[in-house]
C-alpha cells in the first residue's frame, strides 16, 4: 500500500517533466503529486490534489478553460478538495461527477477537430476519477466497507489515465514536430524534391508525387508520370480550393493516421500552389524585361534614323545653302549657318551617334571636352547594341556635366569588362556637389541601365565627382570584332 501510494505521487511529478513544454500542464500536474504527499502528512489535505487534477483533466490537451462551464467545476472541484467537510459530503461528490460528465461533453465542441481525441481521453479519465470517488462515497453511506479495495483502485486508476494521457502526449508531439519540420522544410525552400520530403516525413518511400498537367501528371522536372498503384496502395488528390493541382500515391495504412495525412497534404499542396504562383510571377517579370528590352531597341533604333535623316537631309541642304551664300560673300551668314551646323551635329550625336553603330565604345574617343586633360580607356571591341547604348549614353550625360557645372581641369572616362560586368566609371577633379534627385539626366540613365539589371552609382564629396555604372552581362553576350566575326570575353580581355 505503501510502495503504491508513494509510485503515485512520483508518478505525477515524473509526468510533469514530460510536459515541461506547456507549462500550465507541467505545474498542474506538479501541484497533483505535491499535493497526494502533503495529504500523507495533514489530514485535511486529504482530498487537495483532486483540484488540480480535475483542471488538468478538463483542461487538457489545451492551455487555457474556454468555457464558463469549465470553469465553474473546477473551481466546484477546487472548493471540495480543499476545505474538507464539503469534500466529505457524498451529495458534493455525486454532483461534481454529473457536473465533470456535463463539462467534458458540453465543452467539446470548443476543442479543435486535431485535439478531439485527447480531450476525449482527458474527460474519460475525469469521469473514472470521479466514478470512483462517488462509488466509494455512496458505499460508505450503504455501510459496504470497501475502503481498502477502493483505495487500490483509485491508485490504480490514477497510474493508468496519467500514463494514457502521457502516451497521447508524446504521440501528438512527434505528430506536431512532422507537420512542423515538413511546414520548416517547404518555407525554406528545401533543395530536396517535394517528393523526397513527403516520404521522409510520412515513412513511405513509395510516395509518388504526380503534378497535373494538360497531358495527364509529371513530376517536378516535368518528366511524365504513370500512377499505378499497387495493392496497399491509394492515390490522394491535392487541392487549391476546388481545383486538383497534384495526386500523391501512398501506402493505404497512412489513413489510419488521418488528420497527418491530411495536414501533411494540406502543406504540401500550399507548397506547390505557392511554386506555381512564383513560377507565374517570375515568367511574367521575363516578358516585361524582354518588352522593356524591345522598347528601349525600338527607341535606339528611332534616335538612330533621326540622326541619320539630320545628317542626310538638313546638314546637306545647308551645306548647300552655305556654299551658295559663300559665292556672294555673304561672310556673316555663312558663319551663322555654320554654327547652326554644329548644333544640328551636337544634337544628333546626342539623339544616337552613327558612330556608336559603327565603331563602338571608340567613339568616345573622338569627343571633346573644355578640360586641360582627358584620359579615354575603353575596349576596341563589340558589346551588344543595348550595352554599348547603355555605357555611351552614361558617359556623354557625366561627361556633359562636367562640362557644365564641374569646372574640373581633368576627367577621366574607363570602361572594362570583368567578371561578366561591364564597369562604366567616369570622374573629374572638379567642385562637386552632384545630386542625382536634383536632375533627370541621370534618373533616365538609371531605367536605362535597370532594363539591363544594371545600376548607377554617383560619389561628389566636394573633391571631384565619380559616377560608376556596372551593368551585367550575359555569358552568351560575347564580345564582336569589327568585322562582326565572334570573340569569346576571356580572349578579348
Amino acid at each position: 500500500m505503501i510502495a503504491l501510494d508513494i509510485a503515485v505521487g512520483v508518478a505525477f511529478l515524473l509526468a510533469a517533466l514530460t510536459f515541461r513544454r506547456t507549462p500550465a500542464h507541467a505545474v498542474l500536474l506538479a501541484a497533483t503529486g505535491l499535493l497526494w504527499f502533503a495529504g500523507d502528512f495533514v489530514g485535511v489535505l486529504v482530498f487537495a490534489h483532486r483540484g488540480p487534477l480535475t483542471h488538468f483533466l478538463l483542461l487538457y490537451p489545451d492551455t487555457r478553460l474556454r468555457s464558463w462551464l469549465k470553469r465553474s467545476v473546477v473551481l466546484a472541484a477546487y472548493v471540495a478538495s480543499f476545505v474538507y467537510p464539503i469534500g466529505k459530503l457524498t451529495v458534493v461528490t455525486a454532483a461534481l461527477f454529473v457536473a465533470v460528465l456535463i463539462a467534458g461533453v458540453v465543452g467539446r465542441g470548443r476543442v479543435p477537430s486535431a485535439s478531439l481525441r485527447s480531450a476525449r481521453l482527458a474527460t474519460a479519465g475525469a469521469a473514472l476519477l470521479w466514478g470512483l470517488l462517488t462509488a466509494a462515497a455512496v458505499a460508505r453511506v450503504a455501510g459496504v466497507r470497501i475502503d481498502g479495495f477502493m483505495l487500490v483502485t483509485y491508485q490504480i486508476a490514477l497510474v493508468a489515465i496519467l500514463t494514457a494521457i502521457v502516451i497521447d502526449n508524446r504521440y501528438r508531439l512527434s505528430r506536431t514536430a512532422i507537420v512542423t519540420s515538413l511546414a520548416v522544410d517547404l518555407g525554406e525552400g528545401s533543395v530536396r524534391s517535394l517528393r523526397d520530403v513527403l516520404a521522409e516525413v510520412l515513412g513511405d518511400p513509395s510516395v509518388v508525387v504526380g503534378l497535373v498537367s494538360d497531358d495527364g501528371f509529371t513530376d517536378e522536372a516535368g518528366r511524365p508520370v504513370v500512377l499505378n498503384p499497387t495493392s496497399g496502395q491509394i492515390v490522394t488528390d491535392l487541392l487549391d480550393g476546388n481545383h486538383r493541382i497534384a495526386v500523391l500515391q501512398h501506402d493505404a495504412a497512412l489513413l489510419r493516421d488521418r488528420k497527418l495525412l491530411d495536414s501533411v497534404t494540406a502543406l504540401a499542396a500550399v507548397a506547390l500552389t505557392n511554386a506555381r504562383l512564383q513560377h507565374e510571377v517570375r515568367a511574367r517579370i521575363a516578358v516585361v524585361e524582354a518588352s522593356r528590352r524591345r522598347l528601349l531597341a525600338v527607341a535606339d533604333d528611332e534616335r538612330d534614323r533621326l540622326e541619320a535623316q539630320l545628317h542626310d537631309s538638313v546638314l546637306t541642304r545647308l551645306a548647300h545653302v552655305e556654299a551658295a551664300l559663300g559665292r556672294f560673300g555673304s561672310a556673316d551668314l555663312c558663319r551663322q549657318l555654320e554654327s547652326t551646323r554644329d548644333t544640328i551635329r551636337a544634337f544628333a550625336r546626342g539623339v544616337y551617334p552613327r558612330r556608336l553603330g559603327e565603331v563602338g565604345l571608340a567613339v568616345l574617343r573622338e569627343m571633346t571636352l573644355p578640360v586641360d586633360h582627358v584620359e579615354v580607356n575603353v575596349p576596341d571591341e563589340r558589346l551588344p547594341p543595348d550595352v554599348e547604348a547603355a555605357a555611351y549614353f552614361l558617359c556623354v550625360e557625366a561627361l556633359t556635366n562636367v562640362a557644365k557645372y564641374a569646372q574640373a581641369t581633368a576627367t577621366r572616362v574607363s570602361i572594362e569588362v570583368a567578371d561578366q560586368t561591364l564597369a562604366v566609371e567616369v570622374g573629374d577633379n572638379g567642385i562637386g556637389g552632384a545630386d542625382p534627385a536634383k536632375g533627370t539626366g541621370l534618373l533616365g540613365l538609371q531605367d536605362r541601365l535597370d532594363v539591363l539589371g544594371g545600376v548607377v552609382a554617383v560619389e561628389s564629396s566636394g573633391r571631384g565627382t565619380r559616377i560608376r555604372g556596372v551593368i551585367p552581362l550575359e555569358p552568351s553576350e560575347i564580345f564582336l570584332t569589327d568585322n562582326n566575326q565572334a570573340v569569346s570575353s576571356a580572349s578579348a580581355i
